[in-house]
This record gives structure tokens, sequence and C-alpha cells, in this order.
């Protein structure tokens, strides 16, 4: 996952360390939704405070991250199968 984020990254020029701590700032965001913590499992490491990059609703991120292509091919298949109606 962190050399995800940093491939992604790569071009803002962050450290794998950064890229690291996003990770566990993600990972934490996905607990947060199933009402867990980082906290709550001791052998994890914290993240640390965010440091130049935007904060996002972990919600709205969930929703957001998806496979484009795999997306698009579904439409291209499933557009024909559409009647007028």
């Amino acid at each position: 996952m962190s050399h995800d984020t940093w491939y992604r990254r790569r071009g803002e020029g962050g450290t794998l360390d950064d890229a690291y701590n996003d990770s566990l700032l993600l990972l934490e965001g996905r607990l947060v939704m199933a009402n867990k913590s980082l906290k709550d499992f001791p052998a994890m490491p914290l993240a640390m405070a965010p440091v130049g990059i935007k904060r996002v609703n972990p919600l709205i991120e969930a929703e957001l991250d998806y496979d484009q292509e795999a997306l698009r091919a579904h439409v291209e298949r499933s557009l024909p199968l559409l009647n007028r109606d």
C-alpha cells in the first residue's frame, strides 16, 4: 500500500517514509468507518500528523476509490443491453 501511495505521490517529491505515513493515514480513515483505530492494534505503528497533504473525508474517499477502466468497460458492455424506456 505504501508503494502505491509513493507511486501516486512521486511527482510531489515525497519520500517512501512520507508515503508510509500517508498509507497509515489512509488505513486509519478506513478503520474509522468501522469504528476502529490503529490504536486498537498495538502492533501497528501510529500515523504522524499529515504534512503537505489534504485530509479527505474517508467516506468520500471510499466512494471515489474505484477502477475507472473497469467501470468504463462495464458501461461499454452494458449500454447496448438497455432498452429505450
